[in-house]
């Protein structure tokens, strides 16, 4: 798992240990449903919000139209000779109120957009786990590395322990110290 770099840092793993020592983990976790359906239903809770979310942003894009159409009253006001001080003071008002309305229709729409990512990496993972679990014995090296960056596996090495994350749930602590044995 080891990326193509110069030099190798981690120099206490042997590759080929270490693709075996994560591939069984992911085999773990492949051949327990049970763990699969529980992170996908907790995942798909998140990308449940994001109805509630669009419907926030509906709302919000409601109370910008508001804000334009008050902004325009006080433009008239202006023209009918309201007091200056008055309709600065208003104009002020309603210019932060869309600014903070802007700023969360914003947060809102990269909520959204996270939502619906997840939604499509849960969609990604049901069919590579239904693919993958029926044919584990016979993945060759490049089909194992596919399926590890598709699902956004990360293996993180620090010279003396392995660490396992991503999306797949890895069990907690899937960290092993470095064997004696070298090379990436």
């Amino acid at each position: 798992m080891c990326a193509p770099i110069d030099h190798c840092h981690n120099s206490n793993w042997n590759a080929a240990k270490l693709e075996s020592l994560v591939w069984t983990e992911i085999e773990r976790v492949l051949n327990n449903p049970e763990i699969i359906i529980t992170e996908l239903k907790k995942q798909l809770h998140d990308a449940d919000r994001v109805g509630m979310l669009e419907f926030e942003v509906k709302q919000i894009e409601r109370q910008l139209n508001s804000v334009n159409q008050e902004q325009r009253q006080l433009l008239q006001w202006a023209l009918k000779g309201f007091p200056e001080s008055q309709v600065e003071a208003e104009n002020m008002r309603i210019n932060k109120a869309r600014e903070n309305l802007r700023a969360r229709k914003e947060e809102l729409e990269a909520q959204i957009r996270t939502g619906q990512d997840i939604a499509m990496t849960i969609t990604q993972l049901e069919h590579a786990v239904a693919l993958r679990r029926h044919h584990l014995k016979y993945l060759n090296y490049a089909t194992k590395r596919d399926f590890i960056e598709n699902m956004g596996i990360k293996v993180l090495l620090d010279g003396k322990s392995v660490e396992i994350v991503g999306f797949i749930p890895i069990k907690e602590g899937a960290i092993v110290h470095a064997p004696s044995s070298s090379s990436c």
